[in-house]
Protein backbone atom coordinates (compact mmCIF):
# COMPACT_ATOMS: atom_id res chain seq x y z
CA UNK A 1 0.00 0.00 0.00
CA UNK A 2 1.38 3.20 -1.31
CA UNK A 3 -0.01 6.13 1.68
CA UNK A 4 1.74 8.96 0.33
CA UNK A 5 -0.34 11.52 -0.76
CA UNK A 6 -0.02 12.53 -4.62
CA UNK A 7 2.44 15.75 -5.02
CA UNK A 8 0.46 19.12 -5.68
CA UNK A 9 0.49 20.35 -8.53
CA UNK A 10 2.32 24.11 -8.60
CA UNK A 11 0.59 26.52 -10.92
CA UNK A 12 2.31 29.76 -11.91
CA UNK A 13 0.49 32.44 -13.05
CA UNK A 14 0.05 32.80 -16.92
CA UNK A 15 2.83 35.51 -17.83
CA UNK A 16 0.34 36.49 -20.53
CA UNK A 17 -2.55 37.20 -18.17
CA UNK A 18 -3.80 40.91 -17.39
CA UNK A 19 -3.81 42.39 -14.07
CA UNK A 20 -4.21 46.02 -12.52
CA UNK A 21 -1.39 47.07 -14.17
CA UNK A 22 -2.92 46.50 -17.84
CA UNK A 23 -6.06 48.00 -16.20
CA UNK A 24 -4.37 51.24 -15.10
CA UNK A 25 -2.72 51.56 -18.80
CA UNK A 26 -5.97 50.79 -20.45
CA UNK A 27 -7.60 53.88 -18.39
CA UNK A 28 -5.41 55.94 -18.88
CA UNK A 29 -5.56 55.53 -22.69
CA UNK A 30 -9.31 55.61 -22.19
CA UNK A 31 -8.87 59.22 -20.13
CA UNK A 32 -6.47 60.76 -22.82
CA UNK A 33 -8.72 59.69 -26.09
CA UNK A 34 -11.82 61.04 -24.66
CA UNK A 35 -9.71 64.37 -23.34
CA UNK A 36 -8.52 64.61 -26.96
CA UNK A 37 -10.28 67.65 -29.11
CA UNK A 38 -12.08 67.34 -31.44
CA UNK A 39 -12.56 64.11 -29.25
CA UNK A 40 -10.96 60.82 -30.90
CA UNK A 41 -13.20 57.58 -31.30
CA UNK A 42 -12.20 53.82 -31.04
CA UNK A 43 -12.41 53.07 -34.27
CA UNK A 44 -10.27 56.34 -35.28
CA UNK A 45 -7.26 55.05 -32.65
CA UNK A 46 -7.59 51.79 -34.26
CA UNK A 47 -7.33 53.23 -37.92
CA UNK A 48 -4.29 55.38 -36.94
CA UNK A 49 -2.97 52.39 -35.41
CA UNK A 50 -3.57 49.58 -37.76
CA UNK A 51 -6.13 47.72 -35.51
CA UNK A 52 -9.73 46.92 -34.77
CA UNK A 53 -11.70 48.83 -32.72
CA UNK A 54 -12.15 45.61 -31.01
CA UNK A 55 -8.49 46.11 -29.67
CA UNK A 56 -8.78 49.24 -28.62
CA UNK A 57 -11.46 48.46 -26.48
CA UNK A 58 -9.62 45.27 -24.77
CA UNK A 59 -6.95 47.59 -24.31
CA UNK A 60 -9.12 49.89 -22.36
CA UNK A 61 -10.70 47.64 -20.43
CA UNK A 62 -7.09 45.98 -19.24
CA UNK A 63 -8.71 42.48 -20.98
CA UNK A 64 -5.33 42.66 -23.63
CA UNK A 65 -1.79 44.00 -22.48
CA UNK A 66 0.02 46.94 -24.61
CA UNK A 67 3.02 46.38 -25.74
CA UNK A 68 5.88 48.78 -25.26
CA UNK A 69 6.19 49.38 -29.26
CA UNK A 70 2.00 49.78 -29.13
CA UNK A 71 2.65 51.98 -26.73
CA UNK A 72 4.71 54.63 -28.13
CA UNK A 73 2.14 54.69 -31.29
CA UNK A 74 -0.51 54.97 -29.02
CA UNK A 75 1.14 57.83 -27.19
CA UNK A 76 1.69 59.53 -30.62
CA UNK A 77 -1.41 59.76 -32.04
CA UNK A 78 -2.93 60.76 -28.78
CA UNK A 79 -0.19 63.28 -28.52
CA UNK A 80 1.08 62.15 -25.27
CA UNK A 81 4.84 61.34 -23.95
CA UNK A 82 5.00 57.75 -23.01
CA UNK A 83 5.49 58.50 -19.55
CA UNK A 84 1.98 59.66 -19.25
CA UNK A 85 0.90 56.27 -19.17
CA UNK A 86 3.01 55.55 -16.07
CA UNK A 87 2.12 58.74 -14.02
CA UNK A 88 1.06 58.35 -10.90
CA UNK A 89 1.84 54.21 -10.29
CA UNK A 90 3.32 53.80 -6.77
CA UNK A 91 6.26 53.47 -6.53
CA UNK A 92 7.90 50.86 -4.32
CA UNK A 93 4.24 48.92 -4.27
CA UNK A 94 4.96 45.45 -3.44
CA UNK A 95 1.82 44.28 -5.80
CA UNK A 96 -0.04 45.61 -8.95
CA UNK A 97 -2.95 45.53 -6.43
CA UNK A 98 -1.93 49.06 -4.77
CA UNK A 99 -2.55 50.61 -7.82
CA UNK A 100 -5.48 53.12 -7.71
CA UNK A 101 -7.21 54.89 -10.26
CA UNK A 102 -5.38 58.34 -10.46
CA UNK A 103 -8.39 60.98 -9.29
CA UNK A 104 -8.16 63.02 -13.06
CA UNK A 105 -8.03 59.50 -14.66
CA UNK A 106 -11.03 58.42 -12.99
CA UNK A 107 -12.81 62.02 -13.16
CA UNK A 108 -12.88 62.07 -16.96
CA UNK A 109 -14.12 58.60 -17.61
CA UNK A 110 -17.33 59.66 -15.04
CA UNK A 111 -20.49 60.52 -17.07
CA UNK A 112 -20.03 64.14 -17.49
CA UNK A 113 -16.71 64.70 -16.43
CA UNK A 114 -14.37 64.93 -19.81
CA UNK A 115 -17.73 68.18 -20.09
CA UNK A 116 -16.96 69.28 -16.21
CA UNK A 117 -12.85 69.79 -17.31
CA UNK A 118 -13.41 71.33 -20.52
CA UNK A 119 -15.71 74.29 -19.26
CA UNK A 120 -13.50 74.53 -15.65
CA UNK A 121 -10.59 74.96 -18.30
CA UNK A 122 -12.67 77.77 -20.31
CA UNK A 123 -13.00 79.96 -17.24
CA UNK A 124 -11.27 82.62 -17.55
CA UNK A 125 -9.92 83.73 -13.83
CA UNK A 126 -8.82 81.55 -10.64
CA UNK A 127 -11.13 83.39 -8.90
CA UNK A 128 -14.24 81.82 -10.95
CA UNK A 129 -12.34 78.23 -10.71
CA UNK A 130 -12.57 78.85 -7.49
CA UNK A 131 -16.03 79.57 -6.66
CA UNK A 132 -16.50 76.48 -9.21
CA UNK A 133 -14.53 74.13 -6.49
CA UNK A 134 -16.26 75.76 -3.71
CA UNK A 135 -19.60 74.92 -5.31
CA UNK A 136 -18.36 71.47 -6.45
CA UNK A 137 -17.04 70.78 -2.64
CA UNK A 138 -20.71 72.05 -1.05
CA UNK A 139 -22.78 69.63 -3.30
CA UNK A 140 -20.53 66.72 -2.54
CA UNK A 141 -20.76 67.28 1.03
CA UNK A 142 -24.60 67.79 1.18
CA UNK A 143 -24.95 64.33 -0.66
Amino acid sequence: MNNRKPAKRVTKPNPRSTGSLDVHFGEKLRARRLMMVPKLSQEELGDALGITFQQVQKYEKGVNRISAATMVQIAAVLRADVQYFFEELPTGAKNTKEIKTPVLVEMSLAAHGPRLIEAFLNLKTDKLRGIVADLAQGLAQAG
